[in-house]
């Protein structure tokens, strides 16, 4: 009642502001201590600080920022005030689209270099081509430039033109490109591994993800695919009725997803299954991690409770509340949490705050409440969805934790470094089949190119991580060689948690089989 109070008290002043043109009462200037009530105690902050701040602020200023602290003040870390700017990243990345030419590129050797042109965008359509430098954009030079002034570059209202200029080779191109709608694919990578194990990785819940989804698994089928890996890691959520729309895909008609418990008992609802399961004799496990979190866990803790997927990897980040986004008159808008969710076994998603609000992490299971599955097996609340079999490091290996601190604020120069010597290893011809492996020269080299960027870290400390740097370099020469797709390729087979899951799930042939692993694999430990 004493926010709401505050909020309508704000909205009065904001009003006679406007209309009579001054900030509040000038009875109240010389007041050191307000009467009582938060509204002469607003009113005395902010006419001290417009009067007596050592720098000048106008009034629409301390209003913007009254209002910023407002939402800060909640204490939620999912409420802010979104500036115009903000408010329009938020909105393009819960549609997936964005307006430019579709490029997507990366810098090497001081040019900003195109990794891959998104299907059915103007660049594809035109002709660019992965591997082709920018180096012209609408007259300007582009060597030196940053990926983000590359982007802003690129971007722009549809319908618009940016003229490009791109090396490919020893030859000079010039394209003439229509800016328009880019769709970003929800998808991120989709493979068949050995053993008939489908693979994908699902990295936001924009509002295509259930289709694109959907399509992605019935391909992988008709590939060879005989189980399901579903990888959420990093998955920061998105559309929460597209949570709903995928775990609909995986469970029975009639089963709970999530419900979702706002202020008052109006603001309450369950969200059930609405239809009978695409593909119900698929065996699945859903990876998670730190970064999994929002519609990404609804989706987790939905199969998990109702013991349809085997959960793997590491506790998910315990995002579990909603947020409207809120457009408000002038531009930009406010986004606010307006209900929590809870699992179908009863378990909120959130973690509780520390002081700091940031959430708390609850690492030991005997001081987690216990939930129950449909089949009776135990689960486990206090916060984000716990995996039923641990799998990967929850922080790096000692060698390579001590390496990624001391490159410190260093490491842009490394990655820059890591770049630009994969393209020259693959310019001389050092990389020619997709066999290849990261040999202690080439890890030599690496080295001698960072330190001639200003790299400062102990060789010791290089060579204890030498399978942190192995994996990267390999990754970024793979991804030269041979494209986008092999990278990604060799990303996933040298991932130990979705390997661990292949493992399990190649031993099955049924869904119930799974989590019959999963109880024996555990039993033995």
């Amino acid at each position: 009642m004493q926010r709401n109070r505050l909020i309508i008290t704000l909205l009065v002043l904001a009003a006679g502001a406007i209309a009579g043109g001054y900030l509040v009462q000038r009875a109240l200037r010389r007041s050191s201590q307000p009467a009582g009530g938060g509204a002469r105690l607003l009113a005395a902050v902010m006419e001290r600080v417009r009067d007596s701040y050592v720098d000048s602020l106008s009034v629409d200023e301390l209003w913007r920022r009254a209002a910023i602290g407002l939402v800060d003040e909640l204490g939620d870390p999912n409420s802010a005030y979104l500036p115009p700017d903000r408010l329009k990243r938020l909105l393009e990345a819960t549609a997936g689209l964005y307006n430019g030419v579709g490029i997507q590129a990366d810098r090497r050797e001081g040019y900003v270099v195109v990794l891959a042109v998104r299907p059915n965008s103007p660049a594809e359509t035109a002709g660019v081509q992965a591997g082709d430098r920018l180096v012209e954009v609408d007259g300007q030079a582009m060597k030196g430039w940053t990926m983000e002034e590359a982007r802003n570059a690129m971007r722009g209202a549809p319908g618009t033109r940016v003229r490009l200029v791109v090396e490919r080779g020893s030859a000079r191109i010039p394209f003439d490109l229509q800016r328009s709608e880019i769709h970003v694919n929800a998808i991120a990578r989709a493979l068949v591994l050995d053993g008939g194990v489908g693979y994908v990785l699902l990295s936001t819940f924009s509002d295509s993800a259930r289709e694109e989804l959907t399509r992605t698994v019935d391909s992988l089928g008709a590939a060879g695919a005989r189980s399901l890996i579903l990888d959420l890691r990093n998955n920061p959520g998105g559309l929460l009725n597209q949570g709903v729309a995928i775990a609909d895909l995986f469970l029975d008609k009639g089963q709970e997803i999530v419900e979702v418990r706002g202020r008052g008992m109006q603001a309450r609802s369950v969200h059930v299954d609405s239809a009978e399961q695409r593909w119900p004799r698929l065996p699945m496990a859903v990876v998670v991690n730190a970064g999994t979190a929002s519609a990404a866990e609804i989706v987790a803790g939905a199969l998990q409770d109702h013991d349809r997927a085997a959960v793997l990897g590491r506790t998910s980040y315990g995002k579990g509340s909603a947020q409207n986004v809120f457009e408000l008159n002038g531009g930009g808008g406010i986004k606010l949490t307006t209900a929590r969710w809870y699992t179908p076994s009863g378990r909120s998603i959130s973690r509780a705050l520390r002081d700091d609000h940031a959430p708390r992490v609850i690492s030991d299971r005997a001081e987690r409440p216990v939930y129950l599955t449909d089949a009776g097996r135990k689960v486990f609340g206090g916060g984000g969805i716990a995996p039923d079999l641990q799998a990967g490091d929850s922080v790096p290996p000692p060698g390579d934790r001590a390496f990624l601190l001391a490159l410190g604020a260093d490491a842009p120069q490394f990655r820059e470094a890591l770049k630009d010597f994969a393209a020259a290893e693959v310019r001389r011809g050092d990389v020619r089949d997709t066999a290849f492996t990261v040999t202690p020269v080439m890890r030599a080299g690496l080295w001698n190119a960072a330190r001639a960027r200003g790299v400062d870290v102990p060789r010791s400390l290089y060579d204890d991580a030498a399978s942190l740097v192995d994996r990267q370099l390999g990754n970024e020469l793979a991804r030269q060689a041979f494209g986008l797709p092999y990278a990604g390729r060799r990303i996933v087979r040298n991932d130990r948690v979705v390997q661990r899951a292949a493992e399990l799930l190649r031993r099955v042939t049924e869904p119930k089989e799974v989590l019959a692993r999963v109880s024996a694999d555990s039993s033995t430990k």
